[in-house]
Order: structure tokens, then sequence, then C-alpha cells
């Protein structure tokens, strides 16, 4: 199977970071129902809110425009208060699932594991970063990034793990503000199949230096288990 992506992120596992609790919303993928938690400390963006709808046509764009649908988008709660409120500044932490429109209306038949190991393998071919310190791995390509970013610009890190419960890969974006300040993002990507159906999901967070990777890890790892969890 094919895997699109857009984003990618970081990895390294320090800690765990548990989503026991954490909110969920059931939307449908295909004809199958699948139960999508929400990473702990964000909060679910809605159609129904005009702020929230600006946000999530914004991303559903560029999802549409690498063949994939966005399905659940969040953001942090703080920042989608002062978002509603108005103010038009940056997005830093936010995340999303979707899902590539070419494996949408099929349902994959087989066992779940080997599922997710072919769907892995298909991700490997774009960028495999397992053979050589990841840590050093980012930091390399953020300082490529901050000596030339241009607008939109990203750096391919590649698969940079994988589990009973997924696989994940990372990249670094490297983004020109409205202000011309010059940030680096943290894309951090996790692809499974649950129900029959490839589902990715993305973190982003704005990159500041190896606790980035660290975070991104522990939530994408603990994210996985529950989502895994939650769709038996």
């Amino acid at each position: 199977m094919s895997a699109r992506t857009i984003g990618l992120a970081t990895t390294l596992l320090f800690g765990v970071v548990t989503f026991v609790d954490a909110a969920e919303v059931t939307r449908p993928v295909g004809g199958v129902q699948v139960n999508f938690p929400i990473l702990n400390g964000h909060c679910l963006t809605e159609d129904s809110n005009p702020r929230d709808a600006i946000f999530i046509n914004r991303m559903a764009t560029l999802l549409r425009n690498a063949k994939n649908r966005l399905i659940v988008l969040s953001m942090d709660c703080g920042r989608q208060r002062t978002w509603r409120d108005g103010d038009e500044g940056n997005i830093y932490d936010y995340s999303s699932y979707y899902i590539p429109v070419v494996h949408e209306t099929p349902t994959l038949k087989g066992n779940k594991a080997a599922l997710r190991k072919s769907l892995c393998d298909s991700m490997r071919k774009q960028g495999d970063a397992t053979l050589a310190p990841v840590k050093d791995m980012v930091a390399n390509a953020a300082e490529e990034l901050n000596s030339n970013v241009a607008v939109n610009s990203t750096k391919m890190i590649g698969v940079v793990g994988e589990d009973q419960h997924a696989c994940y890969s990372a990249l670094l974006i490297g983004v020109r503000t409205a202000d011309n300040q010059n940030i680096l993002m943290s894309a951090f990507i996790t692809a499974t199949v649950v129900r029959g159906k490839p589902i990715f999901s993305a973190i982003y967070h704005e990159y500041k230096g190896p606790e980035t990777t660290q975070r991104s890890l522990e939530e994408a790892k603990s994210l996985a288990a529950v989502f895994d969890a939650r769709n038996p």
C-alpha cells in the first residue's frame, strides 16, 4: 500500500505521557465508525464555530492538495480561546487525523499487525532514520533549515520508530511568518491501521530543540496506544 503523508517530526523516548482519560470524537471513515482520542491539552475544532472553520478549511485544503482527507483537527486549548477571540497570530500547537483519499472507501482485510507492518515498510521507502542517531539527524536538519529558510521549505527525517501500535515518521518545516520571522515547525506523523483503514495523525509544535523531539515522541506513542485500544 502506498503512504501519502504531509508533515512529519522527531524522536527519542524519555518517559511516558498517558492519555487514559483523553477526550474523543467518533467520525465515519469510509463506512466504518472510528473513535479518535484528542491529544491532552488540545480542544476539538468545530465547523459550527466561524473562527474554527477558518483553520479547518486551511488544513483541509492543504491535505486535499496532497490527496488526503482531514477527519479531525484539534489545537491547543488556550490558543483556541484567543483564536476565537480574533487573534490572527500564528498557531504553533495543533494536531490532526487524516486518511489518503485512495484508501478511504476500501476496507483492508487481514491481520492488523501485518497490515501495520506493510504500511510502515511503505513509509520507509520515503526515508528511514532508524539507522542513524535521530537526535543528531534532527539537529542537523534544523541547522540546515535555519541557515536557509525558504517559504514552507521542508527537511525529511524519515521513519524514526515502529511498535505494535503504529509507525512514526518525522520532518521539520521551515516557515516564514507574516511578520518575516523564520521559525521551524516540528511535525510528527503516526501511521496505523484500525478497523481496516490506514489512518494518519500529525502532531505539530514549534521546534525549539531536543525537548521538542522528546515531547513529540512521547505524545505520539501514547496517543497511538490509546487510539489502538479505543478501536478494537
